[in-house]
């Protein structure tokens, strides 16, 4: 076979074994991408024509890449308008392309949102922190694969689990609970079945509300410190260690309440080394987390302060300091006597 021919051939493979590669689909409107959509669902890139300029941008940039398009198997691409003036040109059509599609929460703009084919929610992500800050949107392209393969994952374990009983199915449930996207219909039920004396430590972990134990050990509803609060220290800290010490527990969820109780012993003015040892603890946990990044400053901010004094005690100190100085000058000066006596035997 001559080169010309082996690279023809070469050529017709790569093209065969492409064609069997899950390819994303595109739609126009929300409800044909649930038409058109398989296992993998709908994607959706949810953005601003007439008050965000980048979502806009990032629209030819970013979604309408092949990158996008790859990241994202065989789910249904689909970009929704949403428009904050009725009268902006384009707005009167925005109704129709999203449908029954519920709004995100614009915190940030854009939005890239996850549906199953029947469209419940799984996943959504927005902004910079996780599209990246460059055009091309980098680290929004690898958000997308990572949530996709999660929710990929997500249907293998459940189908496992259904071929299995008791601490197997528990086991395989919990590892669905793990991945990255939101709980599958009925989760915790299932959970219970399969472990319901929780020896496993799955329902506590996603039954666990660490606001409401925040609120709880403040004595509050609404999060504001009354004035006279005083907080039974010892006691929050044995609350707070029994869930620091239980991995069963998130990590994000055991740094939260561990920052409860840093918060409240830099209140009750406890010593810095304390307050850096549990600081670093909070990063062992996890130093990936929001919580497991800030650390560090918490550390320069609070780990390196001495606890404010008042007049009577700063006085107090001074005493103290005068007084041990007082009887080190007299242990000094007794040694010197007692050399003395030593020379003249």
């Amino acid at each position: 076979m001559t080169t010309r021919g082996l690279g023809k051939t070469i050529v017709a493979a790569l093209l065969l074994l492409t064609s069997f590669a899950p390819a994303a689909q595109r739609a126009e409107t929300f409800a044909e991408a649930l038409q058109k959509a398989g296992d993998d669902g709908v994607v959706a890139y949810c953005y601003g024509p007439d008050w965000n300029r980048r979502s806009v941008l990032l629209l030819r940039t970013f979604w309408q890449t092949p990158e996008a398009e790859a990241a994202v198997g065989d789910a249904v691409m689909v970009a929704v308008p949403f428009y904050e003036r009725n009268d902006a040109r384009g707005a009167s059509d925005a109704a129709r392309i999203r449908g029954n599609m519920p709004a995100p929460a614009f915190s940030v703009c854009p939005t890239v949102m996850f549906f199953d084919k029947n469209g419940r929610k799984y996943a959504e992500f927005q902004g910079a922190d996780y599209l990246g800050a460059d055009d091309a949107c980098t680290d929004g392209i690898n958000n997308m694969r990572i949530r996709v393969d999660a929710f990929r994952r997500q249907r293998e374990l459940l189908a496992q689990a259904e071929t299995q009983v008791g601490e197997a199915k528990a086991r395989l449930l919990i590892e669905v609970g793990e991945l990255p996207i939101a709980l599958p219909e009925g989760y915790l039920q299932q959970l219970e079945l399969a472990d319901p004396t929780d020896k496993l430590g799955g329902l506590r972990r996603h039954r666990f509300d660490p606001l409401k134990f925040m609120y709880e050990q403040l004595d509050t509803p609404d999060g504001f410190l009354k004035p006279d609060f005083v907080a039974d220290l010892p006691q929050m800290k044995r609350d707070v260690m029994a869930i620091v010490e239980d991995e069963a527990y998130s990590p994000r969820d055991r740094q939260a309440v561990f920052n409860l109780l840093i918060g409240q012993s830099r209140r009750d003015n406890i010593q810095a080394n304390q307050l850096k040892g549990y600081i670093r603890r909070v990063i062992r946990i996890d130093e990936n987390t929001d919580y497991g990044r800030l650390s560090p400053t918490l550390m320069n901010l609070w780990g390196n302060n001495r606890p404010s004094l008042s007049s009577d005690e700063r006085r107090a100190q001074r005493e103290a300091r005068r007084d041990r100085d007082r009887r080190r000058r007299d242990r000094e000066r007794d040694q010197r006597r007692a050399n003395d006596m030593i020379e003249i035997d």
